[in-house]
């Protein structure tokens, strides 16, 4: 009997021996290489990574406008004038008005203008038609001879034009003032606009609880020149009181826009 049993039980542990060695076996086998490839389902089955937000710069700043607004006064002056002579002969109309703006150069020239300072805008020679019966019936050619001239004292301005007026000037128009150094002026402005600018910025940061950092971006625009006053032609005074010529003053507006960096 107790054979048997210790029969019975040395099977019992061959068989517990061997059921083990095999589910370690399956265990190991179970258990993938780290160089063996995951199956495809599993990868799928993974999940994937959300790309990260990407935020612009331009985002995270505060952009605000400055303006400077300087008044100047003119120093200098730009006037376009000449002659508009008619005659019944084209070859006579052009020495008429090269006789007359003969003596309107000599007469610029006499006070002061340099040679530099005239420059001939406009030449034409076109015919005259009178148009009061059925046909149109030729009268006569008209020359027009006109120059631009840089008059860089506007105090002697009034003088010149009833000069050149007396000289045969029929055509005077188109005064522009403007100043010698707009680079005095522009800086000035500049500096304004630029704080401006920062006060804005720093009165934005404060509302939104942020701290204003440096600029990133600037731009500028400046005002353009203000339009040519239009003068019509003159005859020659019959006094000597001159003509009066007011430059005033300019407003010379810049305009930035700047971003800066919230910090």
């Amino acid at each position: 009997m107790m054979r048997r049993l210790l029969i019975v039980a040395a099977l019992a542990a061959s068989f517990l021996v061997v059921t083990g060695i095999v589910i370690v076996a399956l265990s190991w086998a179970a258990v993938p290489s780290k160089t063996q490839a995951a199956p495809a389902s599993v990868a799928a089955m993974q999940p994937l990574a959300a790309p990260l937000p990407q935020q612009s710069t331009q985002d995270t700043g505060i952009t605000v406008s400055g303006e400077g607004i300087i008044s100047v006064k003119p120093d200098q002056a730009r006037i376009t004038l000449g002659v508009e002579i008619s005659n019944p002969s084209a070859k006579q109309a052009q020495q008429d008005a090269a006789a007359a703006m003969d003596a309107v150069t000599r007469e610029l020239l006499g006070r002061g203008i340099q040679e530099k300072d005239i420059q001939t805008v406009r030449f034409d020679l076109s015919p005259e038609y009178d148009y009061s019966t059925r046909t149109a019936v030729l009268r006569g050619y008209r020359v027009t001879n006109l120059v631009a001239v840089t008059v860089r004292d506007i105090s002697r301005l009034g003088d010149l034009l009833d000069g050149v007026v007396a000289q045969g000037a029929t055509r005077i128009y188109g005064i522009s003032f403007s100043v010698s150094d707009p680079a005095a002026s522009g800086r000035q402005g500049r500096e304004e606009a630029m704080n401006n600018a920062r006060a804005k910025a720093e009165h934005l940061a404060q509302l939104a609880g942020v701290t204003l950092g440096r600029p990133i971006r600037i731009t500028e625009t400046v005002s353009a020149p203000p339009m040519p006053v239009e003068m019509a032609p003159r005859a020659a005074p019959a006094t000597a009181v001159a003509t009066p010529i007011s430059p005033g003053t300019q407003e010379v507006t810049t305009m930035v826009q700047v971003t800066y960096a919230i910090q």
